[in-house]
């Protein structure tokens, strides 16, 4: 098999690729034990739980109402007149 081909294969498997990008997250190889030993559902439970966290943090970076709480817009334009 090619690296092409493989490449091709895994592009065309959303689970792999879910599964890769759990264990990246912990820096665990997918021959590890500890990767052999989780199902699928653990996968698809940690990537969740992945996804809810990154909204999270997305959430406290952008405030309340869904833009940068940290943003001066008079410093902003301040500076574009400068």
């Amino acid at each position: 098999m090619t690296a092409s081909e493989i490449i091709e294969g895994l592009e065309k498997d959303p689970l792999e690729r879910l599964k890769w990008l759990v264990l990246k997250s912990f820096g665990v190889l997918p021959e590890s034990k500890m990767a052999r030993e989780l199902s699928d559902e653990d996968f698809i439970f940690c990537a969740a739980n992945m996804v809810i966290d990154a909204r999270g943090a997305i959430g406290e970076k952008l405030g309340e109402g869904g833009f940068n709480a940290a943003f001066d817009e008079n410093r902003f334009f301040e500076l574009g007149e400068a």
